[in-house]
């Protein structure tokens, strides 16, 4: 390596070595950071003054030869003629140099007797070489340097003495004495020292400078482009430009560290390991990072290592109480480190540097050194999270406090999104927790599940055991026993649910104004929903067993929802309970708010959260099918599936492998939707809502891939179980709709008609998407005439829910019905909409199958419907452009868009002909369309609501006592008027389950 921006400096000392062999002796003192390249400066100088004729003399010191005396001035005779080996043995004599024990009493260089002591802590740094003064003048250094002299007549001298700080205390008075008498002769002496120094030795330095032939000369770090330099040099131009800000980043310049990250470089590219950021620190650069370290002096290196230990917190106050030293002893070490390039402004410019370091201490030292930084942290109040990383660093905790801070710590680092830290610490506090603390240690494995089922809920099982004695002991509080229960159910460990529900039930029975009782309220709902089989074996304290859906009015369900939604992150909640609001608020209609909370919740989720993101993604997934977004849907499931293992997820796997069968099997991918079905279920998702879920999504894989007695076997088993649990809501399982799809398959209309009129009876039917499809299966029951109206009335329903897959099946049955009826133009303009939606949901399979047989769509129609869409620029579907439409080209628009001609639109709206062309005129101008096949299904279906009056009256829901069926649809009592459109009355049957 070059000496990159240190040419100035080598031409400065052959300036000064050029002069003095003139005959005017010089003494050139060479200092800079520790590490930063004087060694190579003053090597290079030597090869250039040797090769020039000069004699040349070379010692390095030591700090391990610091107490050899005369040890450096025997590397400098090395060099003289033979014929001063006797003088030579003189002047090693150390009785004569008196450097002796007896001599003890004198001072040293620095100007301190003997008898001043250092200060404990400090014995290995700023000590300075005791360099003892002779009684009597040291005959034989006077020697010596004559002989010096004598050589320098002859020819130039240079002396290098690399290191001079650890020099022994004899070569420094000898130096001295050298440099006093330099003036007339042909002598350079040359002498490097590292800055951190500057205490040790002061008054050998100050003597150095009182001579006129004095000169100073500073190697500073190197700069940004010295950096650039020298990777050019040794790698090449491109890799210099890229990585040579990094560089200097990392080592401030410090030439060594620059050179082991050039090999560890070279070794990567050799194994063709690739970094993130391009820079690569391995062995070579961890040795250069110890060799600057254990280069100098010990003080140092123990300075260096207590930083590695406090990290952020090593203050210098910090560090001199934990190394017990003065704080401006410390200032001036953390000074010289940042000088090397190890250290900026007292921290670790890289994580490499402090692992390099920590790697150098002992497993045990470095135990100690973090049970002491922990006790010092206590002690000083710091953050309790700053506390445990230590304790958890030396692996033990023994003093009183630790548990306290450990479980405070853990909690600090679940809200910063760190479960696995959190699990650290809660692992350690158990550790160190008192045998006879039978309340502390379920409390701490209590914490150490609720962590844990964040991230690997397989593992919580086995805190089971524990945490179930502790609750019948009466050791857990109300919160601990209800994340038992969630664990329990999670695991389909039924019977211990049973027992637990029962405790809880009897909690809530002693208070039931509390807080507590509307928050067991909320769970016991949710066992009821979720897991009703253990719900079922457990009286209520209320006696109430309907759901929450038939009991409550539906602003009170979406408020009680939200405002768990809201405190989802309290203590006790979880990723289940947080699902149920979701699917609470969806059931209720009200989709578009459950997806704006469920992607709030995912924004707030950090990292590690496995069990909050999957659970998250399947309710995600579900919610897109209530869209009829396959793509969403089936992305999401399969996120779910992958976030968690299949023993992570338990028997609740079932509700993720329902949403991506359902997306695969709408979408047409039958091979896929097999191959999930082949996919193993624990047997005890038999006893969760999960399963019915499960079976009907089985029940439409079925019927789409054309098997329709095994699809109506699974909607049979999905409507036992709902009447089972009495959970017979349409809004949570549409099975009779599902039911009646597999019975219009076998040609058994009338048993079709019949459990979609007892479905439209029951509560909670009124929602906008259960009654769209209810209506869309009951037209394919009725007479072909009163089939538009109602397929209208359920298109329109689609619309305002979003259901892109179910409005593209109900225009596909729309334009068979228009095809059936003979309105060919009709059938083909609807038909063109219906495939138009279903290509953009993925769902044209699925629509296929309901258009009309035998129509004939022209391809070049749909290509110039696609080119005049292109020439639009899409403006026919922009919110925008519809708003500038007035109520009455809006009702003219809707018609004209599902089909209708120009003189059946004027008799509907009771206006002439003349007027719809008109309008029609207008409408085409402001979407910039030119005919009706353009016309975006964008269009807002809520024009529509005279087709209702034309729709024959079909069954519509009862609401239960409290429950406000009839707002959700938007429709007017008389439109839910409940009478067979088929035979003037009630169907007698309530579907194909009997209760």
């Amino acid at each position: 390596m070059s000496l990159v921006e240190r040419e100035h400096l080598l031409d400065q000392l052959d300036a000064i070595f050029t002069a003095g062999a003139e005959g005017n002796g010089h003494v050139v003192h060479v200092g800079g950071p520790g590490a930063s390249g004087k060694t190579a400066l003053v090597r290079a100088f030597g090869e250039r003054v040797s090769g020039g004729g000069a004699l040349l003399l070379t010692a390095t010191c030591s700090r391990a030869e610091r107490g050899v005396s005369g040890g450096v001035l025997a590397q400098f005779a090395a060099g003289l003629p033979a014929e001063t080996t006797e003088l030579l043995g003189r002047l090693l004599d150390a009785e004569r140099l008196g450097c002796g024990p007896e001599h003890q009493a004198g001072q040293d260089v620095l100007g301190r007797t003997a008898s001043d002591q250092v200060a404990p802590g400090q014995a290995t740094y700023g000590q300075g070489a005791q360099v003892q003064t002779a009684r009597r003048q040291p005959h034989a250094i006077r020697e010596a340097c004559e002989v010096l002299f004598d050589v320098a007549r002859t020819r130039p001298v240079v002396l290098v003495a690399d290191d001079v700080e650890y020099a022994d205390a004899c070569t420094l008075q000898a130096l001295l004495y050298l440099q006093r008498r330099l003036s007339g002769t042909r002598i350079m002496l040359v002498l490097t020292e590292s800055d951190h120094s500057r205490h040790v030795n002061a008054l050998f330095r100050a003597e150095l400078t009182r001579v006129p032939w004095f000169t100073p000369v500073r190697v500073a770090p190197l700069s940004p482009r010295g950096v650039a330099r020298i990777l050019a040099e040794e790698l090449d131009q491109r890799t210099a430009t890229a990585l040579a800000p990094a560089y200097h980043a990392m080592t401030g310049g410090n030439p060594l560290l620059v050179k082991a990250l050039v090999q560890d470089h070279r070794t990567a590219v050799l194994t063709e390991e690739d970094h993130p950021d391009g820079v690569t620190t391995g062995e070579a650069f961890g040795q250069a990072v110890l060799a600057c370290l254990h280069r100098w002096e010990p003080g140092m290196l123990d300075v260096v290592r207590a930083v590695a230990v406090l990290g952020e917190n090593a203050t210098p106050e910090l560090l001199g109480r934990l190394l017990g030293r003065k704080t401006t002893s410390v200032v001036e070490v953390l000074t010289a480190l940042n000088h090397t390039g190890l250290l900026d402004d007292g921290r670790f410019r890289h994580p490499a540097v402090r692992a390099a370091v920590l790697g150098d201490v002992g497993a045990d030292g470095l135990a100690a050194s973090h049970q002491r930084a922990a006790s010092l942290l206590y002690a000083e109040g710091l953050p309790s999270a700053d506390i445990a990383a230590h304790l958890a660093a030396a692996g033990a905790a023994t003093a009183p406090w630790a548990v306290g801070v450990l479980r405070d710590a853990a909690d600090t680092a679940l809200a910063e999104h760190r479960p696995e830290r959190a699990v650290e610490f809660l692992k350690l506090a158990r550790a160190t927790c008192a045998e006879d603390d039978a309340t502390g240690r379920a409390a701490l494995a209590a914490a150490l599940a609720t962590v844990q089922w964040r991230t690997t809920p397989s593992v919580v099982s086995r805190h089971l055991p524990e945490l179930r004695d502790a609750s019948e002991r009466g050791l857990l509080g109300v919160r601990e026993t209800r994340a038992l229960l969630r664990y329990q159910l999670w695991f389909g460990r039924t019977t211990e649910a049973r027992d637990t529900l029962r405790r809880l039930e009897e909690a809530a029975a002693e208070s039931p104004h509390s807080p507590t009782a509307t928050e067991h309220r909320a769970l016991r709902d949710w066992v009821r929903w979720l897991h009703p089989a253990v719900a079922a074996a457990v009286p209520s304290g209320t006696g109430d067993r309907r759901p929450a859906l038939a009991r409550d009015h539906q602003e009170d369900l979406v408020a009680a929802a939200e405002r768990l939604l809201r405190n989802c992150w309290a203590p006790d909640s979880a990723p289940e309970a947080a699902a149920y609001a979701l699917f609470t608020l969806a059931v209720c209609g009200e989709v578009g708010r459950a997806k704006h909370w469920c992607d709030t919740l995912r924004a707030d989720v950090g990292t590690g959260a496995a069990t909050w993101k999957a659970v998250l993604a399947d309710v995600r997934a579900h919610l897109a099918l209530l869209e009829g977004d396959l793509v969403t849907a089936e992305r999401q499931a399969r996120l779910a599936l992958t976030a968690l293992s299949s023993h992570n997820w338990g028997p609740a796997i079932a509700s993720p492998l329902a949403a991506l069968v359902l997306a695969t099997s709408a979408a047409g991918k039958h091979d896929e939707a097999e191959a999930q079905l082949k996919r193993s279920i624990p047997v005890a998702a038999q006893n969760t809502w999960h399963w019915a879920v499960y079976l009907r999504a089985r029940g439409q894989a079925h019927l789409a891939a054309g098997r329709p007695h095994a699809a109506l076997a699974d909607f049979e088993a999905c409507g036992e179980v709902a009447v089972h649990w009495d959970l017979d809501l349409p809004a949570l399982l549409p099975w009779r709709s599902d039911l009646a799809q597999a019975y219009l398959r076998l040609n058994r209309i009338d048993r079709a008609g019949e459990l979609v009129l007892a479905q439209l009876e029951r509560p909670t039917a009124d929602v906008p998407r259960v009654r769209g499809v209810s209506l869309r299966v009951l037209s394919s029951s009725i007479e072909l005439k009163q089939r538009l109206p109602m397929l209208r009335e359920a298109a329109a329903l689609f619309q305002g829910c979003g259901d892109q897959v179910e409005l593209s099946v109900a225009l596909a049955l729309l334009s068979s019905t228009h095809h059936a009826l003979g309105e060919f133009g009709a059938a083909k303009v609807v038909a063109k909409r219906a495939l138009r939606m279903a290509e953009g949901c993925q769902a044209e399979a699925l629509c296929r199958q309901f258009l009309p047989r035998g129509l004939v769509l022209d391809e070049a129609d749909g290509e110039e419907e696609a080119g005049a869409e292109v020439e639009s620029g899409g403006t026919a579907h922009e919110p925008d452009d519809l708003a500038t439409l007035s109520t009455a080209e809006r009702r003219v628009a809707a018609l004209a868009a599902l089909g209708h001609t120009n003189r059946e639109i004027s008799r509907k709206l009771y206006i002439t002909v003349s007027t719809v062309e008109q309008h029609l005129t207008r409408v085409y101008r402001k979407l910039k369309v030119r005919r009706r096949t353009d016309l975006p299904t964008g269009l807002p279906m809520g024009a529509l609501d005279m087709w209702a009056a034309e729709a024959p009256s079909v069954t519509g829901p009862q609401a239960a006592p409290g429950h406000p069926a009839g707002h959700a649809s938007g429709h007017t009592p008389a439109q839910r008027t409940a009478r067979d459109p088929r035979q003037g009355a009630r169907s007698p049957s309530g579907g194909g389950v009997r209760r």
